[in-house]
């Protein structure tokens, strides 16, 4: 492996253009002793070369100059213990990846395409309210809802910029292809000409642009999946979690669990649910995803 000269990190990034050249990419460095970090994307932003890595310990990504093109394969770390775990069979037509966290309670809300034009507010600012800041939640957003939601979508940069929130980007996919009339074997991820892999991507390369860093989880729409798709997902360097929790279908809280709501307005009652657990002290701490698994 070529010596490493320097990792320039950058923990905000700004940027008025659509990332290029963005390329699937699997090695590893490391770069200090007793760390390694994966390179998983690289790509061009007005000329400059960058990478998005991971922590193969702690699953944080970041966003790093380019400074290496060569490495070695990503072996017996979290990160790729996790990925493997991820397609072992069964494989559900529903709810497959990682279900349950192995410690505390982890909050993810879904921000799947809506024709609401409004936010669940109040769920955010309940949980600002109730807990010592910067709270985790992990987002698993869809690039429809930023796009016809740009007013909300800054809320949640604003929260997260004043560490209110400390929010993990999760990818939900692109556009998240949805049929009312059709049976899960065809919708979703699994509806005829669908292309999975660059709906994900072009999630990525949006937050990318809107300066954020996206994270490693993915979640399917409608979580429904089957073995091509989740080996689709896994090539891309991303591991799959799904939700013991879906308040809004009555499943309880537990050790261990994690929570699926609904951001966008299309599931009121399960945040009602879940504010009501709140004002009853029945959740005393939220758990990062990275944490839990």
């Amino acid at each position: 492996m070529k010596r490493l000269i320097s990792l320039l990190l950058f923990s905000t990034l700004v940027y008025a253009s659509t990332p290029t050249n963005y390329k699937v990419t699997h090695f590893c460095i490391a770069p200090h002793s007793g760390e390694e970090i994966a390179i998983i994307r690289t790509f061009m932003l007005d000329d400059k070369p960058y990478q998005l890595t991971v922590d193969t310990q702690t699953l944080h990504t970041s966003i790093t100059s380019r400074v290496l093109t060569m490495g070695h394969a990503c072996e017996d770390s979290r990160y790729s213990k996790l990925l493997k775990q991820n397609i072992k069979p069964p494989a559900p037509l529903q709810n497959d990846g990682i279900t349950h966290g192995k410690q505390g309670i982890t909050l993810t809300t879904d921000l799947c395409p809506s024709s609401k034009k409004d936010f669940e507010q109040e769920l955010y600012e309940a949980l600002i309210k109730k807990f010592s800041t910067p709270i985790p939640v992990t987002l698993f957003i869809t690039g429809k809802w930023i796009t016809k939601h740009a007013k909300a979508f800054q809320q949640f940069i604003t929260w997260q910029k004043e560490k209110k929130l400390a929010i993990t980007w999760g990818n939900h996919t692109y556009n998240h292809p949805y049929h009312p009339k059709k049976p899960l074997e065809m919708n979703f991820a699994l509806s005829k000409g669908y292309n999975l892999r660059e709906d994900t991507l072009k999630l990525e390369k949006l937050l990318i642009e809107e300066g954020l860093t996206p994270s490693i989880f993915f979640r399917f729409p409608g979580l429904v999946s089957d073995n091509q798709t989740m080996q689709t997902i896994h090539d891309l360097g991303l591991i799959t979690i799904g939700s013991d929790t879906w308040i809004a279908k009555g499943q309880k809280i537990k050790e261990g669990s994690i929570i699926l709501l609904h951001g966008n307005k299309n599931e009121p009652k399960g945040v009602k649910m879940f504010l009501e657990m709140l004002d009853r002290d029945e959740i005393q701490k939220l758990n990062p995803l990275n944490k839990s698994l």
